[in-house]
């Protein structure tokens, strides 16, 4: 079951990098070194707490906005 859990979070971590970085290309803006993978490793973080993946998107996007500027 443990190696199982890791697959899928190496899943939704490709699936959060794809949304993340099709978002990028759509806004025609290339993000900083690093934003990408904070971004999804916050969403991950959030998601273990509160299962909401709404509310996991917009914390993350603020704490990126924060660390990164307004890119989002």
């Amino acid at each position: 079951l443990p190696a199982e859990a890791s697959n899928n979070r190496k899943e939704i971590t490709k699936l959060c990098m794809a949304g993340f970085n099709a978002a990028m290309s759509q806004a025609g803006m290339t993000p900083p070194e690093g934003m990408g993978e904070f971004t999804c490793t916050c969403f991950m973080r959030e998601m273990k707490s509160i299962a909401l993946i709404q509310h996991a998107q917009k914390v993350c996007k603020k704490l990126a906005a924060d660390q990164y500027g307004p890119f989002l």
